[in-house]
């Protein structure tokens, strides 16, 4: 379905923008903000998922206070047909342990991250993964993230971003945590706007002892925040990642605050055995992409010494919940 992105105007993409920085927030709350009704802010809502703008709210979830680290692995494919690849796809999609798949231009053909206790787990998880396609993989890259940064989608509101973000992979303190609090993860994990009343419908409980469970997840940093599922193509918008090699890091803290505030980079990675920095941006044509690429190496000249990147296909996948 094509949308006529000239349709939504100022009242949708604040919208838009403001359950992207909170998929908890209020109708009510949201009308405040943009001073309209609640009844108005329902009715937009409502339209822009029967559109498929809005595709459904996310809770994102620190796994590493689970005790959980990620591995992301990309695969370049020969000598198999697209279905043949497709139902490769298909099959890790379906690992509990794999949190997001995306599907990519340029020198791969597939990412994906898993979710795992310790390296000894993700090697059992790879050997059965070679066995079954390794004749089918012409190259692969495997490395462990450290940290994900993620800002809000200031783009949509055309100014800068003044959000700190969320930041997932990075704690080494594991907390303690129960069966209840594993429940409500799991139910809120695709979920983040669901009502208290119908998650505790659900675990068939009262409401208030859900509220509890969430407060303490969130003060101990499990939750760190809800965030909209937006399908960013009706905006005419793509997904680039960039893969930047650096020749000092003497300036990444004033690199860092830089990907932050730009209103296009969305996310800031950082891994063990890839490259020295990576951003995640959308934009609406690869000039744009490029003007923003450059923009940055004039910025840091002396620092960056060069990049690779990747376009996404589609996103397959997304859910924090490590699917213990």
């Amino acid at each position: 379905m094509v949308i006529d992105t000239s349709k939504l105007d100022y009242f949708d993409r604040r919208i838009l923008f403001e359950l992207d920085k909170d998929a908890r927030i209020s109708t009510t709350q949201i009308g405040k903000k943009i001073r309209k009704s609640k009844q108005f802010v329902d009715y937009r809502i409502k339209k822009l998922e029967e559109q498929g703008i809005l595709k459904g709210y996310m809770t994102v979830i620190d796994y590493s206070k689970l005790g959980y680290l990620s591995v992301r692995v990309y695969f370049k494919f020969h000598n198999l047909s697209p279905e043949q690849q497709k139902e490769i796809e298909d099959n890790l999609i379906k690992d509990k342990e794999v949190w997001w798949l995306v599907t990519v231009e340029g020198p791969w053909d597939v990412g994906y991250a898993m979710a795992v206790k310790n390296l000894l787990d993700f090697y059992d998880y790879w050997d059965k993964v070679m066995k079954k396609y390794r004749k089918f993989i012409s190259k692969r890259s495997v490395v462990t993230y450290t940290h994900i940064r993620q800002y809000p989608k200031s783009y949509i509101i055309e100014k800068d971003n003044v959000d700190k973000g969320t930041l997932v992979g990075a704690s080494t303190e594991i907390v303690s945590y129960d069966k209840m609090d594993l429940k409500i993860l799991k139910i809120m994990a695709d979920n983040g706007r669901m009502p208290l009343i119908d998650v505790a419908s659900k675990l068939k409980t009262s409401p208030q002892v859900i509220r509890n469970h969430i407060k303490k997840l969130e003060r101990l940093g499990v939750i760190q925040g809800y965030r909209a599922l937006i399908d960013v193509s009706f905006l005419g918008y793509r997904y680039y990642k960039s893969y930047i090699n650096l020749l000092s890091t003497n300036r990444t803290e004033e690199l860092e605050n830089f990907c932050m505030r730009h209103p296009n980079i969305l996310n800031v990675n950082r891994t063990i055995g890839g490259r020295d920095f990576e951003i995640e941006l959308q934009a609406k044509s690869f000039e744009e992409f490029e003007s923003i690429m450059n923009e940055l190496r004039s910025k840091f000249v002396g620092m960056i010494d060069d990049f690779e990147f990747v376009i996404a296909r589609e996103e397959k996948k997304m859910v924090y919940f490590p699917f213990e």
